[in-house]
């Protein structure tokens, strides 16, 4: 795959991660109200930030460093499911967090995510190993 293929992939799942952040912070406002906006935008926001880095690593990688783009991409997925999965249980809410509206959130823009990251990755075709 090229610089400019996971690139490609990075802006696309960007604007869909995004998109979805901000209907679930609007919907979550709209309906519950100010702590509900903020607790969608912290769950959304840790799994938008968390899934944006994962990528833009793998990005740097195939520009800078191409034979590690496949193995950062199979150890990003993976770092990054630890880390949601251990800030559930160890990180303390507050009172004004609304964990159903942190969690909905979360899972949606993951889920969207990952759907626009195999449909980009579905139309391009990707060596296995690249080019040294």
């Amino acid at each position: 795959m090229s610089s400019s293929g996971w690139r490609a992939v990075l802006v696309s799942t960007t604007q869909a991660g995004l998109l979805t952040w901000g209907l679930a912070t609007g919907a979550a406002a709209l309906i519950h109200g100010g702590e509900a906006a903020a607790s969608a935008a912290a769950g959304g926001g840790l799994v938008l930030v968390l899934s944006f880095l994962s990528l833009a690593l793998i990005d740097w990688a195939e520009r800078h460093r191409p034979h590690l783009a496949i193995p950062l991409f199979m150890m990003g997925f993976g770092i990054k499911i630890v880390v949601l999965a251990l800030a559930m249980p160890l990180v303390q809410p507050g009172q004004w967090l609304h964990p159903g509206w942190a969690l909905g959130s979360g899972i949606a823009v993951l889920l969207v995510w990952q759907i626009v990251e195999v449909l980009s990755f579905a139309r391009m075709r990707l060596a296995i190993e690249p080019d040294a």
